[in-house]
């Protein structure tokens, strides 16, 4: 009893009581998905997620900059050694093996190139007038983290990359070199997926550009020809939500749970609009809107650039996610193989999105106070 009355939660509470909800509902849809056992090591991680979220939101926000700074550089050397001993699965090496824990370093990359890149928007922001500084401070070390994530997940790369535009975007950065940038972008997907539809050459550089190609044909060419290739996990993720229809079947009662492969994690918003309906779905996005809205007005409260870059980044990538495993489950994108933020089953991806909300909520806690360093 003692232990629990000296805790005291600070910073934003609206964001608390949306983490904590959105935490004990995805026990519910877990255990209906996945059973007992793995229930089990969900609530573990969950709990670990929880306690570091917890830590992580007594610290004072600026300290973040130096830990973003020496994150990033280790995060080039995890990724760097996923490419070279990294653990296959289902064709991606997209897991390391350390001293017996196993866990995703694009996960630690996610926070910490968001991190880099909004120190260096916050600090180089008067010589950001240039393209060649912009390139230089801000694009190249972006792009070295999604170079490095690109040959074993291009949906989390382009997640990344998208995230640090929208930093761009909201630090002021001239419309003309962020169109110029997502011109460049757009040419250089293009090429890859030419290159590997039309040629060896792609899929010898990417050997998943493969996947990826036989993804967006299935997805784009949705006529009598290409219904074939249709992803089975798309057609069985709309069954559950034709199941569900407006009220659902009920909690636990889903048929397409045993069926629909990866219904714990990446399909899992499928499960939940099958068992809580439409209603249940609606829930969900308005529990991130409202993470996003709260984040924005944290933002507005700070005098820090560095802290509303980093506030309104964050959760802006968590919500973007989110959209993203959504759409892909209602079959309005193809295939990504992103997760559903704080709900579902998952290891690093779980403690990484609390320690990202933790940052969040240290921001907010010092909000108010104008007398903190401005970076």
């Amino acid at each position: 009893m003692n232990l629990i009355s000296n805790i005291n939660l600070k910073g934003d509470r609206t964001i608390w009581g949306v983490v904590f909800a959105l935490s004990l509902f995805s026990l519910l849809v877990v255990y209906s998905t996945a059973g007992w056992a793995y229930l089990f090591k969900h609530f573990i991680k969950l709990a670990i997620g929880i306690i570091a979220m917890y830590i992580v939101h007594n610290i004072k926000f600026k300290y973040f900059s130096k830990i973003g700074q020496l994150t990033y550089f280790l995060s080039i050397a995890l990724l760097i050694l996923v490419l070279l001993i990294g653990v296959s699965i289902n064709g991606a090496s997209r897991w390391i093996t350390i001293a017996g824990l196993q866990f995703q370093p694009s996960d630690i990359a996610k926070l910490a190139v968001l991190l880099y890149i909004a120190r260096q928007l916050s600090i180089k922001r008067d010589v950001l007038v240039s393209f060649k500084n912009v390139v230089r401070y801000i694009l190249l070390p972006l792009v070295i983290i999604c170079f490095l994530i690109l040959p074993n997940n291009f949906s989390t790369s382009a997640l990344i990359f998208i995230n640090g535009i929208a930093l761009m975007f909201i630090a002021n950065i001239k419309l003309k070199h962020i169109c110029l940038i997502i011109s460049f972008s757009i040419l250089s997907i293009l090429s890859i997926y030419f290159f590997t539809k039309y040629t060896s050459l792609g899929e010898k550089i990417i050997p998943r550009s493969i996947t990826w190609v036989s993804r967006i044909d299935a997805y784009i060419f949705d006529n009598d020809d290409y219904n074939h290739s249709k992803d089975f996990q798309q057609i069985q993720a709309l069954v559950a939500i034709q199941n569900g229809g407006v009220q659902g079947v009920g909690p636990g009662k889903s048929i397409q749970r045993s069926i629909l492969p990866y219904s714990s994690s990446d399909f899992i918003f499928a499960i939940i609009i099958e068992e809580y309906g439409i209603v249940g779905g609606i829930c969900i996005v308005l529990a991130y809107l409202i993470l996003f809205f709260r984040a924005i007005r944290i933002s507005l409260n700070t005098n820090s650039v560095f802290a509303s870059l980093v506030t309104v980044g964050i959760v802006f990538s968590m919500v973007l996610q989110a959209l993203i495993n959504m759409l892909v489950s209602v079959g309005i994108m193809p295939v990504t193989g992103q997760t559903l933020p704080l709900i579902s089953m998952g290891g690093t991806s779980i403690v990484f999105t609390c320690i990202s909300i933790g940052i969040v909520l240290s921001i907010s806690r010092d909000a108010s106070d104008r007398n903190y360093e401005k970076i």
